[in-house]
């Protein structure tokens, strides 16, 4: 990192390995005492000082083989052919913010204070020719409005569904799969339900061979003993059902007690292999990356995490009580506790023998009865499974799912009004200066589509980052710590990402990105095609360049020249002259200048106070 100290607006408020230090020629002088801090500073390992403005004075702690110097005579530059002599005005508009952006790049300044080194008395006048990565202002204030939009605009529903191959726990949860049959077998073997299941199958069983056995002959007294097998299917039938009925609604969720409850009745309780808590959040960490790594919609990601919560959230096994009625209802109990008299005339006996048994077994209900009990025991399985088993993992992953949608809305949310407020402060800057080529800022202004991709991307790839402490809050189920210090995390990266789009340009990966989501094909359709980039990297140090400096400062200037040539790292690639620095900056490609100050034209202040 290079700080800027501008001795025009004060002292230094902190220091680093590299310093550049701006100020008036006329003022120059008048810091040396700050100077000898700078340089006497155990932190700082190279300084160059930009001199702005006429008659170049130095001071003492300039003097000597620490002196690197770039004096700027006229901000404004001059047209000016070093190998002819000839000049031309240049566009009358400053372009020191442009200078000292350039050399705040730790690539161009490494490279320029070696070269001043080569130079005598390690002093020059900075020219160039330099073509412009800056994106357009309106362009890029379209680019944040659309992105922005994209993060909160109107929420979309997400009817997909949690299958991944490498999920198990949320397709079952959500209820995209069925129960796996394993969890189905709910009773333990020979436990009270069981046992009591199994008695009125067996009654139920036992007064339907009674009655396949009845025949024209049979005496009164046997069918009076089939009535009765009925009456006593009908009573443990009766009894099953009403167990279920006050187990469903005793236990409901699966609450502390409920363990112990249902173990008395013959219940298994454990939660399945793969439906804990670590495996759950791993697999909606997974989604959520997935998505996240697609460059998918975040409002339909939010959307599809609270559907997940909804259709994960338990439902409690009382909400099933009245089904219970539905499969075995009072009146099939009503026929099964009176049951209904043989036919007593015999003729209609006699007659309708085979008619009159069929009518009887129908009156008696036996298979409607296996039909509810074999139904009921089916419910209370999945029940069981459902509401009991899975109870935890499904609260779990309802809170989870829920809590993790609210963070990434307040996310949405933040980030969508950050880049309005961008979106506002880049319509009222003003568009490249004059100063440099424009080709590629041109170029960048048919390609808001793809700016908008790339920026979208990086942003998408930051919720990644922004989510990482609230996956162990979750794993813990401390839900409220997942949102802690998360508008702190995102205003944080969004300042970040704003320098490092003014400064190293969109085609650069900033340093949490994962993807680039079309920013190569960006720098191919931008840089790579710019020929205006190939003539500023090879241009000649001799040749017309814009010169940092008046007409009458010509006179005091060698012609004679040393280049510095640079492009974004990006751009890297066939074609290129050797000795080119790379950058992590894309807001400059082309060569720098240095040309050197005949002998004496510097003058040496000694008295320390600018006089």
């Amino acid at each position: 990192m290079v700080v800027v100290l501008d001795l025009r607006k004060g002292e230094p408020d902190r220091l680093g390995a590299r310093v550049l230090v701006v100020a008036d020629t006329e003022r120059l002088a008048a810091g040396q005492r700050v100077l000898q801090d700078v340089f006497s500073s155990r932190l700082v390992r190279a300084v160059l000082v930009v001199a702005v403005g006429p008659q170049l004075r130095l001071a003492p702690a300039l003097d000597g083989e620490r002196r690197r110097v770039l004096w700027v005579g006229d901000p404004r530059g001059i047209l000016w052919d070093a190998d002819t002599g000839e000049a031309a005005l240049g566009p009358e508009v400053s372009s020191e913010a442009i200078l000292i952006d350039l050399l705040s790049q730790e690539e161009v300044f490494d490279e320029v204070v070696a070269g001043l080194g080569d130079i005598p008395y390690g002093t020059a006048s900075p020219g160039w020719r330099i073509v412009a990565g800056r994106i357009d202002p309106e362009v890029l204030s379209q680019a944040f409005r659309e992105v922005s939009e994209r993060f909160h605009g109107p929420a979309q529903q997400d009817t997909a569904t949690f299958s991944s191959p490498l999920a198990t726990a949320l397709p079952v949860l959500s209820g995209t799969v069925d129960l796996p049959a394993d969890l189905l077998d709910a009773l333990v073997p020979d436990g009270p339900l069981d046992r009591m299941h199994r008695r009125a199958a067996e009654q139920i069983d036992r007064a339907a061979r009674a009655l396949e056995e009845l025949s024209y002959f049979s005496p009164a007294p046997a069918r009076a003993a089939i009535a009765g097998e009925v009456i006593a299917a009908g009573k443990a039938l009766a009894e099953f059902r009403d167990t279920v009925a006050r187990l469903f609604a005793d236990v409901d969720h699966s609450d502390e007690g409920a363990k112990e409850t249902l173990a008395a009745h013959g219940v298994k309780f454990a939660t399945p292999a793969g439906m804990g808590v670590t495996e759950i959040v791993a697999e909606m960490r997974a989604d959520v990356e997935s998505a996240l790594a697609e460059r998918r919609s975040l409002t339909r990601l939010v959307s599809r995490l609270r559907l997940l919560a909804d259709h994960s959230a338990p439902i409690g096994s009382a909400a099933f009580v009245a089904d219970l009625w539905r499969i075995c209802p009072d009146e099939l109990l009503n026929a099964l506790h009176a049951p209904a008299d043989f036919p007593a005339t015999l003729l209609d006996r006699f007659v309708f023998w085979r008619h009159s048994r069929a009518w009887w077994r129908e009156q008696l209900s036996l298979g409607p009865a296996r039909t509810a009990l074999d139904e009921l025991r089916s419910r209370l399985e999945r029940v069981a499974a459902s509401e009991w088993m899975l109870g935890q993992a499904r609260t779990h992953t309802s809170d989870a799912a829920r809590t993790l949608a609210a963070a990434l809305n307040d996310a949405c949310g933040q980030v969508a009004g950050t880049l309005m407020d961008w979106s506002r402060a880049e319509a009222g800057q003003a568009a490249a200066g004059p100063a440099l080529d424009e080709e590629v800022t041109v170029r960048l202004r048919d390609r808001g589509g793809q700016l908008r991709e790339v920026i979208t991307g990086d942003l998408l790839d930051a919720v990644t980052g922004w989510l990482e402490p609230g996956w162990t809050a979750l794993e813990h189920g401390d839900y409220r710590d997942v949102q802690a210090g998360l508008d702190r995390r995102i205003d944080e990266t969004l300042r970040q990402y704003r320098y490092h789009l003014a400064h190293r340009g969109v085609q650069e990966r900033p340093d949490f990105g994962t993807g680039d989501a079309g920013r190569q094909e960006l720098v191919d359709a931008v840089w790579r095609q710019s020929q205006q980039v190939v003539r500023a990297l090879r241009a000649q140090p001799g040749g017309q360049m814009l010169q940092l400096c008046g007409d009458r400062d010509l006179a005091v200037l060698l012609r004679q020249a040393s280049a510095v040539r640079f492009a974004p790292r990006a751009v890297r690639g066939q074609g290129n002259p050797p000795g080119v620095v790379w950058t992590r900056s894309g807001q400059y490609a082309g060569t720098l200048r240095l040309v050197p100050l005949r002998p004496g034209t510097v003058e040496e202040n000694w008295s320390g106070d600018g006089t």
